[in-house]
């Protein structure tokens, strides 16, 4: 469930209580940070493929981390104009050598600002 949370998933009052996690404690930031490095160990791409904006069209906003080895991870990002979703203002890439350190800059960076 942690997860699919971290790609972005949502889940209702009513879905977290049929389920039985409503109400939980705080989960603790390492704890979470630990879950997403695995994944990053696992998977090519979270929370998905990257995909850089194309001139013209709408542009995906948001950060993905690419595992390329072991100890190389690649997050990137990119957002639009405030005043133009159709047109790049940023984008911008990080390389990290440990899942752990990808993992925390992830979480630092894309979910805490949407929180």
């Amino acid at each position: 469930m942690l997860t699919s949370l971290l790609r972005g998933g949502h889940l209702d009052v009513p879905e977290r209580i049929k389920r039985g996690l409503w109400s939980h404690p705080e989960t603790e930031l390492s704890a979470v940070v630990g879950h997403l490095a695995k994944a990053l160990q696992s998977e090519k791409w979270f929370s998905r493929e990257w995909k850089p904006a194309v001139f013209g069209e709408l542009v995906w906003e948001g950060g993905v981390i690419e595992r390329q080895s072991p100890s190389r991870y690649v997050y990137r990002s990119q957002r639009s104009q405030p005043t133009n979703p159709n047109m790049l203002a940023e984008q911008t890439e990080k390389v990290f050598s440990s899942a752990e350190d990808a993992a925390h800059y992830h979480l630092k960076w894309d979910l805490e600002s949407t929180g």
